[in-house]
C-alpha cells in the first residue's frame, strides 16, 4: 500500500512534511508553509499546486496535526480542501474561540492547577466547523499524528495509510484531533471510538513523546522500506519557534510545581524538540535534503500555547513571516527540488 508509493530509485525521493507541537505558536510554521505553497505554484508555474502535491509523507503533532489534517483533507474533487494560507485563517479565526474558558471553569481549575484550564467544546466546534465528517482513511496521503493512549498505557500514532486498510485504525478526523491536541492540563483527555464504533479508547496530546515528529517519521519511513535510507528521502521540518530558557540556581532553589509549570514546560519542549533536530542531522550527515526551521522568540513574548491574545497573534504572524525572509534562498532551494523530485516520476 504505502510501500508501493515509496521510490525505488536513488535519486527519486520520499518527501517527509514534520510540524512540531505548540499550539496558537501553529501559526508560525502555518505562515512558512502558505510561502512554501505560493513558490511551488510560480515556480512549476501551476496556480493550482498544493503541498499535497509535492510530500509523500505527512506528521504532525499536536498542533502540526492540525496543520497538516488540513492540508490533506480531500474535497468533492479529491483535491486539498484547505490552502496552507486557509490553515494560517484557521487560527486567526479560532485561537479565540478554541482557548476559551467559562468565569467559572477559570476560577475552578485556578488556571489549570486544580483542573483542566479549558473545556473541549470550543476546540470541538472548529473541528466540526472544519473537517464535518471526514475519516482518517480519507485523507489525501500517508501521515502520523501522534497521541498518548493511556486506555493501553502506550504511545499510539493515528497513521491514514493504516486507516486505509484496516477499520481498527480509523477515526473520525475531528476525534483525532481531539485527541491529538488534548494538552494536558489545558484540555481534558479525549475518550474517543473507530468509526465503526468497535474500539475506545482515551488519549491525550502526543507532544508528551514527540513534541517534534520528524524522528518518528522518518523511523515510519524505514520500517515500511527498509532498503531506503536518508539519501532516499527530504526532509522538511518545521518548529513551532523556541526560546532559551535562563534561570539562576539561587533564585529557582526553592522552586516547587506551581513555579516550575511554565518554564518548565519550555524547557522540556525545547529540549525535546532540539534533541530529534540534533539526531536528523547527524542521520542526514549535512545532506541538504533536509532543512529544520524553528524561528527564536525573544524574551519579551511568552511561548504559551494557549495566548489568543489578538497582539501575540500577530506576534506570531510576522515571526513567520521574518523566517520566510530570514530562510528565503533555503525554502526557494527546497521549492525547486520538490518540483524536480515530481519531474523525475514522470
Amino acid at each position: 500500500m504505502f510501500s508501493k508509493i515509496l521510490n525505488k530509485k536513488p535519486y527519486i525521493y520520499t518527501r517527509i512534511l514534520s510540524i512540531d507541537g505548540g499550539g496558537v505558536r501553529g501559526i508560525v510554521p502555518a505562515v512558512l508553509l502558505s510561502y512554501l505553497e505560493e513558490k511551488l505554484q510560480q515556480f512549476d508555474d501551476n496556480p493550482d499546486a498544493r503541498l499535497a502535491d509535492y510530500f509523500d509523507l505527512f506528521a504532525g503533532t499536536s498542533t502540526g496535526g492540525l496543520i497538516i489534517a488540513g492540508l490533506l483533507t480531500p474535497d468533492e474533487n479529491g483535491r486539498p480542501q484547505y490552502t496552507a494560507m486557509d490553515i494560517v485563517d484557521l487560527y486567526l479565526k479560532n485561537a479565540k474561540k478554541i482557548f476559551n474558558s467559562s468565569l467559572l471553569q477559570g476560577i475552578k481549575s485556578a488556571s489549570g492547577l486544580l483542573d483542566v484550564k479549558y473545556d473541549a467544546q470550543g476546540a470541538n466546534l472548529v473541528y466540526e466547523q472544519y473537517f464535518g465528517d471526514h475519516e482518517l482513511k480519507e485523507l489525501l496521503r500517508p501521515c502520523l499524528i501522534p497521541a498518548y493512549d493511556l486506555t493501553m498505557g502506550k504511545n499510539y500514532f493515528f497513521r491514514q495509510h493504516k486507516a486505509v486498510v484496516s477499520d481498527r485504525h480509523n477515526y473520525y478526523l475531528k476525534d483525532v484531533l481531539r485527541a491529538a491536541t488534548s494538552a494536558i492540563t489545558y484540555f481534558p483527555p479525549a475518550g474517543i471510538a473507530t468509526v465503526n464504533g468497535k474500539k475506545a479508547c482515551c488519549f491525550v496530546d502526543g507532544g508528551v513523546f514527540a513534541v517534534n515528529p520528524s524522528l518518528s517519521a522518518y523511523a515510519e519511513f524505514r520500517y515500511l522500506h527498509h532498503s531506503l535510507y536518508s539519501k532516499n528521502t527530504m526532509m522538511l521540518s518545521l518548529g513551532t519557534g523556541k526560546q532559551a530558557t535562563y534561570l539562576d540556581c539561587a533564585d529557582i532553589e526553592h522552586w516547587g510545581a506551581v513555579e516550575w509549570r511554565d518554564p518548565g514546560s519550555n524547557l522540556l519542549t525545547t529540549a525535546q524538540s532540539e534533541v530529534a533536530n540534533y539526531q536528523l542531522k547527524a542521520v542526514y550527515n549535512s545532506n541538504p535534503n533536509y532543512l529544520r526551521l524553528n524561528p527564536d522568540i525573544d524574551q519579551s513574548h511568552t511561548t504559551n500555547l494557549d495566548n489568543s491574545e489578538d497582539e501575540h497573534l500577530d506576534f506570531l504572524y510576522h515571526l513567520g513571516k521574518q523566517a520566510c525572509v530570514d530562510n528565503q534562498k533555503e525554502i526557494n532551494a527546497f521549492a525547486r527540488s520538490l518540483i524536480q523530485s515530481n519531474k523525475n516520476r514522470k
